[in-house]
């Protein structure tokens, strides 16, 4: 068993960005400690702040690895998807987490853990917006998105932690623009889209990146994921094929085409919708 601080990887995005997708995609490792939001459980909640010292990110860590929590560790009644995979593990050797919320720790995670590697996830905005308009859990019926995609004042509810929105989709893909050119060699920038278009190719490079070995596991994975669909919200077997299936209002999808057109977050756009 590894002392959790050797190889962390840090796996964030915005909510709806296919962290889940992506963190399973490492679980598939059998060297890989795979965890479910950490910051966000009840378990570890207020935990770690930006004042975190590295004993403390440390013995935080340690903690992580070893933890039974259900909802950390998505087991029993606690975990969201109705069929979640089950991956034999040996020699683990890398703790991995993935985050939809608490980005705001990244900069201080960084700069306070020499070894921490972190993998941002980027989706298409409108995407992004499309599938948390339709995940239960997350959007209340009874809202509108015609006035919650801007600010998801509803959703976020003025708290730090909340990533939900276009406006903190926009922030979060600067932060991730400016993490990467601070931490080349320990922060890594992923599109959505380059997954789904290039599956093998792109886990292949993170893999290197992380320092993992592609197994038979994580291609047998990456070949279920890629081509089964359960139909649940919450599942990671989506059949990742159709990168936007589910649209939204053209008038929102106008508005933030033009927006982001001309600007360095335009690379985020899928490129058959700029014409």
């Amino acid at each position: 068993m590894i002392t959790a601080v050797d190889n962390v990887v840090a796996i964030h995005g915005a909510p709806r960005s296919g962290t889940s997708w992506l963190g399973q995609l490492f679980n598939s490792s059998p060297h890989v400690a795979y965890r479910y939001q950490p910051f966000f459980s009840y378990a570890f909640r207020g935990r770690v702040d930006a004042h975190s010292d590295a004993a403390f990110l440390h013995a935080f860590f340690s903690d992580l690895l070893a933890t039974e929590d259900a909802f950390v560790l998505q087991v029993g009644d606690a975990r969201l998807a109705a069929a979640t995979p089950h991956f034999v593990k040996n020699d683990i050797s890398h703790l991995v987490y993935k985050e939809v919320r608490f980005h705001h720790l990244l900069p201080h995670l960084l700069d306070t853990l020499p070894r921490l590697k972190v993998i941002g996830i980027v989706r298409d905005p409108r995407a992004v917006l499309a599938s948390w308009s339709r995940a239960p859990r997350e959007f209340d019926p009874t809202w509108s998105l015609t006035e919650q995609w801007r600010d998801a004042p509803l959703k976020n509810a003025g708290l730090e932690e909340n990533w939900y929105g276009y406006t903190r989709w926009k922030q979060l893909a600067q932060s991730f623009l400016s993490l990467e050119s601070r931490h080349p060699h320990r922060f890594r920038l992923v599109r959505y889209e380059e997954l789904v278009q290039r599956p093998a190719h792109a886990l292949r490079t993170l893999f290197d990146f992380c320092g993992l070995e592609m197994t038979p596991q994580s291609r047998q994975f990456l070949a279920d994921s890629t081509t089964l669909g359960d139909g649940d919200a919450y599942s990671v077997f989506r059949a990742h094929g159709d990168l936007r299936a589910i649209p939204i209002d053209p008038g929102i999808e106008a508005c933030i085409a033009a927006e982001l057109r001309g600007t360095p977050l335009q690379r985020f756009l899928c490129s058959r919708e700029l014409a």
